[in-house]
């Protein structure tokens, strides 16, 4: 997976060796942490990705990174349909969702809120230029970026960026 370090870098000294638990508390004196964020995907391959699941009339209204290696992706079409492309350095678990699912991202900085109510996951379509190849997807749910990492999109409803 690629990183970028220029989104969020904290630096700060701790005692007793590296601790990388973002939601612990650790106590600070000697060493550093830094804190890399996934890299995001440009709007010419988030393009791309939506055409692989036969969308190609959204309109993009906001990213949100919503954990170190997990991002969403809100767009919408001009009938008021919202998608959102959730996108991670791996999604198992997620094939077998019951519909409609509730997602609630709220971790606290620097990570942003955001909460939808998922009503369809989306298959991407036979000639797939974004298809996530190596991997066991069944329902044909996973693209795959440049970034390494696997998207999936949703259809959704209650939407609150």
């Amino acid at each position: 997976m690629s990183y970028q370090l220029c989104f969020f870098i904290s630096l700060i000294w701790c005692a007793g060796g590296l601790n990388v638990g973002l939601c612990q508390p650790f106590h600070c004196k000697n060493d550093i942490i830094i804190l890399i964020m996934m890299e995001e995907i440009s709007g010419k391959e988030l393009i791309e990705v939506l055409k692989s699941y036969g969308v190609s009339d959204a309109s993009f209204l906001a990213s949100k990174r919503v954990t170190p290696d997990s991002m969403v992706y809100v767009f919408a079409d001009k009938k008021g349909a919202n998608y959102v492309l959730y996108v991670a350095d791996y999604l198992g678990g997620y094939e077998d969702l019951d519909m409609p699912h509730d997602f609630k991202f709220d971790y606290g900085f620097p990570y942003d809120k955001i909460s939808f109510r998922a009503v369809r996951v989306f298959s991407y379509v036979d000639k797939a230029k974004k298809k996530a190849d190596g991997y066991i997807d069944d329902n044909h749910y996973w693209t795959k970026a440049s970034t390494g990492d696997v998207c999936m999109l949703f259809g959704a409803d209650e939407l609150k960026i």
